[in-house]
């Protein structure tokens, strides 16, 4: 069964029409449109505590701030400051977070003469985005205001040339060009099914694939829990960038998790990496016809997979989004379902391509953060395709950015659209 207390963080548009804010709607014609409250991840509450009210000799943080400024010598203010600090880091951790919406980066350094803070919500630009020194103090601290379920990623940058991990926050995410550091307001809760848990795993096998023009590239294939044991054939999910769907994407742990608690059928996941990237997911026909004419036979005359479109997807994330909506209108015959995670639609003729095709019978996942502008306003467009083709569809934003650490917690989103848990057909009481 689901989890107990999961509820969406989320805007989803199914076959969208216009959206209706923090409400359901439901029209008499074949297009409807919700929004609903976002899914929780764990058991954590979903209301802050002011947690000023914990404080001894504190009421705010600008209280903070104005004890400080009064305070007769420099080893008084140096005591606030410490006394502070701990507070926070026992209390809603750094960035602290004085209520749902406020969050105080804090650093402290007696020799840094600048800082300022880069990430998803600006666009990792340093501009207008600098610290202020408390007087008197090591201390340097800025605020900033995000939605309260909003999870972003940032650094730090010292000097305006050297940038760091937030060394008052252990909190990390992992991504492309390294960690960086994470901050998760209030209401965003972590995705349990991102853990390695104690529970079945499937079995990951590294192989090597070389197509007829000798290239080779690395492939993993996950078995579902159970394969060995049964004579069962599977449907497939292919991921584009498969080894960073692996490692940054914790997808086997995923997989595992849905799996065990029947929240999707067992499949099978081939995690496809690239050997140029930027070329074959730029509407590469050489890398099509190499990946459905070649791959996809090699692959399934090896493991026992289901042979239609309607159990084998393609999901990618960004440019790989975009192939997988591209792999999908060009093979209608062998993908059924696409999943596109902050896809690069802005780019190429994609939203022509679905808007001249004479039939779209795709099942599709798509989604995008907030904090991903160009992304996000290119979404629009291909929603408005899709809407004027009858084309339904599932829409998802989260105020998030285009990272890992987004594409890894929505995964289930995609998966369980696709692969829905069989009914057993028994009606519990």
């Amino acid at each position: 069964m689901d989890h107990p207390n999961k509820i969406r963080v989320a805007m989803l548009f199914v076959s969208v029409s216009l959206p209706v804010l923090l409400s359901i709607s439901l029209v008499s014609c074949q297009q409807w449109t919700q929004l609903v409250e976002p899914e929780k991840k764990n058991n954590a509450p979903n209301d802050l505590v002011k947690f000023q009210e914990q404080v001894v000799g504190f009421t705010s943080f600008n209280d903070f701030i104005g004890q400080v400024m009064v305070a007769g010598s420099t080893s008084e203010k140096m005591a606030l400051v410490d006394s502070f600090i701990t507070w926070a880091q026992s209390t809603t951790g750094i960035p602290y977070l004085e209520d749902t919406t406020r969050a105080f980066f804090l650093y402290r350094s007696g020799s840094t003469s600048t800082l300022s803070v880069a990430g998803d919500f600006n666009g990792w630009n340093l501009e207008n985005h600098e610290f202020v020194r408390l007087t008197g103090t090591d201390l340097f601290y800025r605020m900033e205001t995000f939605e309260p379920d909003a999870r972003l990623d940032y650094k730090l940058v010292v000097n305006n040339s050297q940038w760091i991990l937030d060394p008052l926050n252990p909190h990390t995410c992992s991504g492309g060009f390294g960690p960086n550091s994470e901050l998760s307001m209030p209401f965003y809760l972590q995705p349990v099914e991102i853990l390695s848990q104690a529970i079945p795993h499937g079995t990951m096998i590294n192989q090597l694939f070389t197509d007829s023009s000798g290239v080779s590239r690395a492939v993993k294939v996950y078995l579902p829990p159970g394969y060995s044991t049964n004579t069962d054939s599977f449907p497939v999910a292919y991921f584009h960038d498969g080894s960073e769907w692996v490692t940054l994407g914790s997808a086997g742990n995923v997989l595992d998790y849905l799996i065990y608690n029947q929240l999707i059928q067992p499949i099978v996941a081939v995690f496809v990496d690239p050997t140029n990237r930027n070329q074959e997911y730029s509407y590469d026909q050489n890398f099509l016809n190499m990946f459905c004419d070649q791959l996809i036979p090699w692959v399934e005359a090896q493991y026992r997979i289901t042979q239609s479109p309607a159990t084998r997807a393609t999901i990618g994330v960004s440019l790989g989004g975009l192939t997988s909506f591209y792999f999908c209108i060009q093979r209608p015959d062998l993908f059924g379902n696409c999943g596109a995670f902050s896809p690069a639609i802005w780019f190429g003729d994609i939203i022509q391509q679905y808007q001249n095709v004479p039939q779209i019978e795709t099942t599709i996942y798509m989604d995008a953060g907030t904090y991903e502008p160009s992304i996000y306003n290119a979404t629009a467009s291909m929603r408005a395709t899709l809407d004027s083709r009858g084309v339904p569809y599932t829409y998802l934003t989260w105020h998030e950015g285009h990272s890992w650490g987004a594409w890894r917690a929505h995964l289930d989103e995609a998966l369980k659209l696709f692969f829905p848990a069989q009914s057993t057909g028994i009606i519990e009481e």
